[in-house]
């Protein structure tokens, strides 16, 4: 398994995509700020659970707590019709320009 990396928040958020790619390659990262750790980025589990299996997984190892309520569903978007909402915007502001 990679070593571990640890990282300042700043350096982090400035180099994004360089850490990205460590964790994707199976490296855990360690977020740092000020020198003490706050956040781990690990790979994402590819064993093809659930999120919701793998949540009470999590549960049973006492990693993360649960609120005893169904998890939120993603609806669709609402597609509409018309021109969009920008162009009207535009059209109403013409004047000021």
């Amino acid at each position: 398994m990679p070593e571990p990396l640890a990282v300042g928040a700043r350096e982090f958020k400035t180099r994004l995509g360089t850490y990205l790619r460590h964790v994707r390659e199976g490296r855990t990262l360690t977020i740092t700020d000020r020198g003490r750790p706050v956040a781990t980025v690990t790979p994402v589990d590819q064993t093809g659970q659930s999120l919701e299996a793998r949540l009470d997984q999590l549960r049973a190892e006492g990693v993360v707590t649960g609120t005893g309520k169904p998890l939120l569903r993603v609806h669709k978007p609402v597609v509409m019709r018309g021109r969009p909402l920008s162009e009207t915007i535009m059209e109403d502001r013409e004047d000021r320009f």
